[in-house]
């Protein structure tokens, strides 16, 4: 009786294993441009509801200031520039 379950266990496996390849080879390749295109699609979305809050929460001046530090940091690949320059803008129109 346990060589039957033994059996039928590995032949489980084989079978569980065959259609887990069967289901990976049906999955489609990702293409590198459509995963560059919609993270960066994804990035623009962020950007733009960022630029929105700032504008909410700010006044105009401070606003753009803000919005030309974020376009410098993404431009220039330095994250560290703009929160420095939020925290700076922010404190000195208190």
């Amino acid at each position: 009786m346990v060589i039957f379950f033994e059996k039928l266990n590995i032949d489980m496996k084989i079978k569980t294993k065959s259609l887990l390849e069967s289901l990976v080879e049906l999955a489609p390749e990702k293409d590198a441009s459509l995963v560059i295109e919609s993270r960066g699609a994804n990035i623009i979305a962020s950007a733009i509801t960022l630029i929105e809050s700032i504008q909410e929460k700010f006044g105009e001046e401070l606003a753009e200031d803000l919005e030309r530090k974020l376009l410098s940091s993404i431009r220039n690949r330095n994250d560290g520039k703009f929160v420095r320059a939020t925290k700076t803008l922010v404190i000195k129109s208190k």
